[in-house]
């Protein structure tokens, strides 16, 4: 029996991709319409190891956003940017951050779920700028503190399932009791069915799922099918 429902947050609670092309597309001068997906897929697909490297002292912040950035260009065919334009991307970009807003629906669902569930945030990066998010998107109305676990601050990082358990002892519930919220496959999923937790794909990307591997108890393909799904949870505890 779900117990407490855990959430993602780049790309789960809210659009990434849209400060994402919002600052890239104006420096690259191409149109506010154009498709920049594989780009964003390949930049966030390269976090974990952009930030080991700096963390490693082997890049600086500065040779981490031009080659985070001119990798993701390369996969999308496009040729690579200066120094100058990766740093006025970054700082174009953090700016956009700032102004994320919740997934429609998601707000009225949340307010549904604090009343029958326990609710919690698990999120790699940087603390600050994790939290700066969550609270950008009014998160802490719905999540108390010592329900949000960020990398940084635990020295745990998804995928590993141990970040997932030590969610477990804070809540005080067994894994069984708990699902997890993402939209990344391998990252979010995998990673949660392996510590023994129920999850449910927010797939919005459409990405495709490895075959033979560890299948979601559910998948959402849009903002407004996760709303109806988190709804049936509520309902569900209602009985």
């Amino acid at each position: 029996m779900i117990k407490a429902v855990v959430f993602d947050v780049d790309d789960t609670l809210y659009d990434q991709k849209a400060p994402f092309t919002a600052a890239l597309a104006p420096l690259l001068k191409l149109p506010e319409a154009a498709d920049l997906s594989l780009a964003f897929q390949t930049y966030r697909q390269q976090s974990a190891a952009a930030y080991e490297q700096v963390a490693a002292g082997i890049w600086s912040h500065e040779e981490m956003a031009v080659k985070r950035l001119n990798a993701a260009l390369r996969s999308q065919n496009i040729p690579s940017v200066t120094t100058e334009i990766a740093l006025a991307f970054q700082k174009a970009y953090c700016a956009g951050l700032q102004k994320i807003k919740l997934f429609p629906g998601l707000a009225n669902a949340l307010d549904q779920l604090k009343e029958h569930y326990k609710l919690g945030i698990i999120t790699n990066g940087k603390t600050q700028h994790q939290l700066a998010k969550v609270m950008q998107l009014e998160m802490h109305r719905w999540v108390d503190r010592d329900a949000i676990m960020t990398s940084e601050e635990t020295g745990l990082a998804k995928p590993d399932p141990q970040i997932f358990t030590l969610m477990n002892r804070r809540l005080n519930l067994r894994a069984s009791e708990v699902v997890y919220i993402g939209d990344c496959y391998s990252m979010d999923v995998r990673a949660a069915k392996k510590a023994g937790w129920q999850a449910f794909w927010f797939n919005h990307r459409n990405q495709e799922m490895p075959d033979g591997d560890w299948i979601p108890d559910q998948t959402v393909g849009d903002p407004f099918e996760l709303q109806d799904l988190l709804l049936a949870l509520t309902a569900i505890a209602k009985v």
